[in-house]
């Protein structure tokens, strides 16, 4: 998923503690189902530096429900909804969208005020996007064959 490209102009606005929730709520994420795939951990990582943030160790401690309870301190609704994308952008990157990921960010969804349908907009905006880099690839020959 390092095809998407961040939207730095608010990340960058964002205040140290809400850089710090944001990260560790998407590190929160990529765990959630028993593993950290290392899509994910490339998509956190270029993320956080990007941020100019160092990726801490303590963000991969965080549980869903300290994630929800300091969720609060990100105020702005553009960052809210930046965090909801890139948490969308985290549970697709295997093509396994579990319960436990769906669950968690439906309730940062609701800790941040952002409506279900709104959560599915940018769901399917995502789920898009995915199928445009797909047939890229098919188009422009990008998936090697057998043999080459």
């Amino acid at each position: 998923m390092s095809e998407y490209k961040q939207n730095n102009q608010y990340l960058q606005q964002a205040s140290q503690e809400e850089k710090e929730i944001f990260l560790s709520t998407l590190c929160t994420l990529a765990q959630i189902d028993g593993k950290i795939r290392p899509e994910e951990m490339r998509f956190i990582e270029t993320l956080s530096q990007n941020m100019h943030l160092e990726l801490e160790p303590q963000f991969f401690t965080y549980t869903p429900e300290l994630c929800i309870n300091k969720i609060n301190i990100i105020t702005k609704r553009r960052l809210s909804l930046e965090l909801i994308k890139d948490m969308l952008i985290i549970a697709y990157t295997d093509n396994n969208f579990s319960d436990s990921e769906g669950h968690f960010i439906c309730s940062i969804g609701d800790a941040l005020q952002i409506e279900a349908q709104k959560i599915g907009e940018i769901s399917s905006w995502i789920i898009d996007h995915i199928i445009w880099l797909e047939q890229e690839a098919l188009i422009f020959e990008e998936i090697n064959h057998k043999g080459e």
